[in-house]
């Protein structure tokens, strides 16, 4: 520390009278001292117990928060492994010749079955046994009204009357149907039972003509032995536990470890309830838990961590509050002994004696605080008006790879290069002309390579306000940094899957999301839009096609257009994404921009008809771009149109669409790159 930041004058803090020996303090010193401890002692109680416990609330919610979302994560991540299972059985089901077997065998009842149907049954049982052994099953059935398997995969387990019972009952549902768990030899396998439709059903139509019903047998024990060990992006000391609801009480599943299936019912969770909840284990152990249920099966996931674990840092915030306290209460009986010992003496050369002491004493705590401030990982300097160093503490000397003693004198530029020097000193001259704390961030060269530095620069003035140099604070945030990108990485790759995943399971949609986003990207440079704007529309144009994902697929693929009926299920698929992105807490201004990809500005659009200024800049760009990749490609109850004509469109309705965003359309398209992107997809739209 300089000679400037160490002179304060602590005297101005003092009274100058001596004080008045006559009082009920002088009298009885030691009884207004207890009485003032036992006050402060009370009052240091329950700020204590009030600060701990307003700290548990905070470490609850955000712990349940976590959970809800790593259970909820692992019940779609175990939904879309069922799903795919489903589409694999799909296949089959859905293949025309099968339909028509399957039809013919149900018109013959349960009788013998023709010479012509008896002929197939060889090339059917073969492409059977070829479907289960290319998709891994256990065995697959196709069982008639009369419980009868007609058609079974080779080396499939013996139908049980259960088996038989549900598939039979599956002829008065249009769901498809999942057993529950059971154990077998090699492990955890369940069934799902899903109807098969005759060959001359109407796909449009909401009541298909069952004729037939596919019993899968599916291993079970591997998919979901890795779900259970996934690791959690955070490190978390979760638990992952998965359980199986039978009339309303869960049993614990086992999917490597035979018996595979607790034989009791998991007493300690509430009959049917699966949010957030503490539990108490017969060994006396707490935890915390949330669960989620796998939508349409009787599975439910539940992650789970144990109370010590999960609060382990509020003790630790128990004994910084209780310290803090004792230090206080100790400083507080300390300056009641002083005052004591100071109104003691009715001499004025002994009080200015005492408050002497007193002074040494407030100066032993500020080398104290100058000792706590070389220790501390941010990293602090004081430099003079010229950028010179005064002071440099322990953590910036470590960083620089300056011996501490060598930093006074020195420039940023001698410590941390030119580039860095440049920005540093911007923030300097920044800091000195607003009077103002100014706040950066700044990468600078190490020896362990480029880290990246939270700044705060403020001006450091006497007491007349004259100006002495530049107070420096940083903070190495570079891992966090670090561990954001990642994080970023990762929620980016993830959307994209899901978005590829719809756009797979519907033809219209194959490169939908792909080229509005180019397009939009595109428009959003035209209009000059800074990076962050266009970051939001870029991720909003991959996420626009999600809610579609629980769109009926009769409804999505249908080959007529829509009902009013059907459009409004259709136009559904905007709240659906709503709620799909809330739940993966997806920014808010992402959140806007998908759902209200739809709006006009003259109110005609939905779901909320919101009208001008009501609808962001990125919600305008995304739905101008969706419109014109939709309108140019061909359906089978219209045809398609050109980009001019669908621009076209755009001019001739400024109450409905933007024309700032018309306008930086036909510039875009009047460049090269934009020549060549509309040819490219007018050419893509032929084939």
């Amino acid at each position: 520390m300089t000679d400037t930041t160490a002179k304060l004058d602590l005297n101005t803090f003092l009274s100058d009278g001596a004080p008045n020996d006559s009082g009920l303090i002088v009298k009885a010193p030691w009884k207004i001292a207890a009485l003032f401890l036992a006050v402060f002692a009370i009052l240091g109680y329950f700020l204590c117990d009030y600060a701990i416990q307003s700290r548990k609330l905070e470490m609850v919610g955000e712990l349940q928060k976590r959970l809800d979302v790593s259970a909820s994560g692992k019940a779609q991540v175990m939904g879309t492994w069922l799903a795919g299972e489903i589409e694999n059985a799909n296949r089959i089901a859905d293949n025309d010749l099968f339909q028509l077997f399957t039809t013919e065998i149900n018109l013959v009842g349960g009788g013998k079955l023709p010479a012509s149907l008896s002929e197939q049954l060889p090339y059917m049982q073969n492409a059977f046994s070829n479907f289960v052994n290319q998709t891994g099953l256990i065995g697959a059935y196709l069982i008639g009204k009369d419980g009868r398997a007609y058609l079974a995969s080779g080396d499939a387990p013996a139908l049980t009357d259960a088996q038989r019972s549900t598939a039979q009952a599956q002829y008065e549902k249009t769901e498809i149907t999942f057993s529950p768990l059971r154990a077998s030899e090699t492990g955890l396998v369940f069934d799902f039972i899903l109807p098969i439709h005759a060959a001359q059903s109407d796909p449009g139509s909401s009541k298909l003509d069952t004729v037939g019903v596919l019993l899968v047998t599916v291993p079970a024990s591997e998919p979901l032995a890795e779900l259970l060990n996934a690791p959690l992006y955070n490190n978390q000391p979760d638990m992952t536990r998965l359980y199986q609801k039978v009339d309303g009480k869960f049993y614990e599943l086992f999917p490597l470890k035979p018996p595979y299936i607790a034989a009791k019912e998991e007493s300690q969770l509430m009959p049917g309830a699966i949010g957030f909840q503490e539990i108490s284990r017969e060994n006396g152990e707490s935890l915390y838990s949330s669960g989620a249920l796998v939508p349409n099966t009787s599975f439910v996931v539940f992650q789970q961590i144990s109370s010590s674990e999960a609060l382990a840092p509020l003790r630790t915030y128990a004994l910084f509050v209780i310290g803090l306290a004792v230090s206080f209460l100790i400083i507080v009986f300390t300056i009641l002994v002083v005052i004591w010992l100071i109104l003691k003496g009715q001499n004025a050369r002994a009080l200015a004696h005492q408050y002497k002491e007193f002074a040494a004493q407030i100066n032993a705590q500020r080398r104290l605080l100058g000792s706590i401030n070389n220790t501390i990982d941010e990293l602090i300097g004081l430099t003079d008006p010229e950028g010179r160093y005064i002071y440099a503490n322990p953590s910036l000397a470590r960083i620089a790879d300056y011996p501490l003693r060598a930093i006074p004198g020195k420039t940023d530029r001698d410590l941390f290069g030119d580039k860095a020097a440049r920005e540093l000193a911007e923030h300097d001259r920044k800091a000195i002309a607003t009077e103002q704390t100014v706040n950066a961030f700044v990468e600078i060269e190490t020896v362990d390579g480029i880290r990246i530095l939270r700044v705060a620069k403020s001006r450091f003035v006497n007491e007349d306000g004259a100006f002495l140099g530049i107070v420096t604070v940083s903070s190495d945030i570079t891992d966090y940094v670090k561990f954001q990108r990642r994080k970023e990485e990762m929620d980016r790759k993830a959307m994209t899957v899901l978005s590829q995943m719809l756009e797979a399971n519907d033809p219209y949609l194959s490169d939908h999301s792909v080229r509005m986003a180019q397009l939009s990207n595109h428009i959003s440079v035209e209009m000059g839009l800074p990076p962050e704007v266009i970051k939001i529309i870029n991720t909003g144009a991959h996420l626009s096609q999600i809610g579609k994902i629980s769109i009926p697929r009769e409804i999505r693929e249908k080959e007529v257009r829509l009902t009013e009926k059907e459009q409004k299920v259709m136009q559904k698929h905007v709240l659906i994404a709503e709620k799909i992105l809330a739940n993966a807490d997806v920014e808010q201004e992402v959140l806007d921009a998908v759902t209200q990809i739809n709006e006009h500005l003259d109110g005609s659009g939905y779901p909320r008809g919101l009208t001008g200024d009501e609808i962001d800049m990125p919600a305008r760009i995304l739905g101008m771009a969706d419109i014109l990749i939709a309108r140019i490609s061909p359906r089978s109850y219209r045809d398609s149109i050109s980009v001019d004509e669908a621009l076209r469109v755009f001019k001739n309705n400024p109450e409905k669409y933007d024309p700032e965003v018309v306008d930086a359309m036909l510039r875009f398209f009047e460049t090269e790159i934009g020549a060549n992107f509309k040819a490219n997809i007018e050419k893509s739209k032929k084939t």
